[in-house]
C-alpha cells in the first residue's frame, strides 16, 4: 500500500500546485483526511484494498454539493485538456447507474454485460474510469464513446501517478495543453509526458489513457 500512499501524495501535491496557479474550482478537490474513516459505501459494492485505502484516507470535497441531492465529487483538472470527477464513496451506487445497474427507477436491474467486479470511481464527460476490485493491485480501465473498457494502468497507484505527471506538465505550460485555434494537443506537451507514461504504464496502456483523455 506504500506505493499507493506515495502516488496519492504526489497527485494531491500536483493538484494543489496547479489549482493555486490556474485552477477553476475552489473547495472542489481531493483532500487527505486528518484521521482515517470507515467509508460509507452501498453494501452491494465491493471495494478492493486499494480503494478502501483511498476512500478511508482521502475526502472528495465538494462545497456546492453539501446539503443538496447533488452527487458529491472532486474535480481534477489536467490543464485545459481534461476534467475528471471522482465520486465520493457514499455516492458510488449512483455512479454505477447506467453501467452495472440499468433502468429508469428503482429497483434497477443488473446489466448482463457488466462485471460486478468493475466499479466506476470517476468520469470524464460521462465516460467512466473503472477499477477491477477483484484483481491484484486494482487495475484501472477507461471506456469512451460507449466502447469496451480498455486498461489504462495495471494498478491504482500507477493511475494516480500518471495523473500527477499529466498535471505537473500541464502546469509547466501555464495550464494551456491545447492549441487555442485548432484545439489539438500541443506537441511539446505530448513530447514531455508520453515517454514518462510509457515507462510507467507501458505503451499500450499509455495509448488507451491518451485516447480516453483526448490528448
Amino acid at each position: 500500500m506504500q506505493q499507493l500512499k506515495l502516488a496519492l501524495t504526489r497527485l494531491v501535491e500536483q493538484q494543489d500546485l496547479y489549482n493555486e496557479a490556474y485552477g477553476l474550482f475552489q473547495h472542489h478537490d481531493l483532500r487527505p483526511r486528518v484521521l482515517p474513516v470507515q467509508p460509507e459505501v452501498n453494501k452491494r459494492i465491493s471495494l478492493s484494498p486499494e480503494l478502501q485505502y483511498f476512500y478511508s484516507h482521502y475526502e472528495m470535497v465538494d462545497a456546492q454539493a453539501e446539503g443538496t441531492l447533488k452527487m458529491k465529487n472532486a474535480a481534477v483538472e489536467i490543464g485545459d485538456a481534461a476534467l475528471l470527477f471522482f465520486v465520493a464513496p457514499e455516492h458510488l451506487h449512483r455512479q454505477q447507474l447506467g453501467f452495472r445497474w440499468v433502468g429508469m427507477q428503482e429497483p434497477y436491474e443488473e446489466s448482463a454485460s457488466w462485471s460486478p467486479n468493475h466499479v466506476v470511481i470517476a468520469n470524464l464527460n460521462d465516460d467512466p474510469i473503472i477499477v477491477d476490485v477483484e484483481a491484484p493491485h486494482s487495475p484501472v480501465y477507461a471506456a469512451f464513446e460507449g466502447g469496451e473498457p480498455k486498461r489504462v494502468a495495471s494498478s491504482l497507484a500507477d493511475f494516480f501517478n500518471a495523473l500527477a505527471i499529466l498535471i505537473e506538465h500541464a502546469r509547466s505550460l501555464g495550464g494551456e495543453v491545447k492549441d487555442e485555434e485548432t484545439y489539438e494537443t500541443k506537441p511539446e506537451y505530448l513530447t514531455r509526458v508520453q515517454p514518462k507514461l510509457e515507462e510507467m504504464l507501458g505503451e499500450a496502456h499509455t495509448k488507451h489513457l491518451i485516447e480516453y483523455l483526448s490528448l
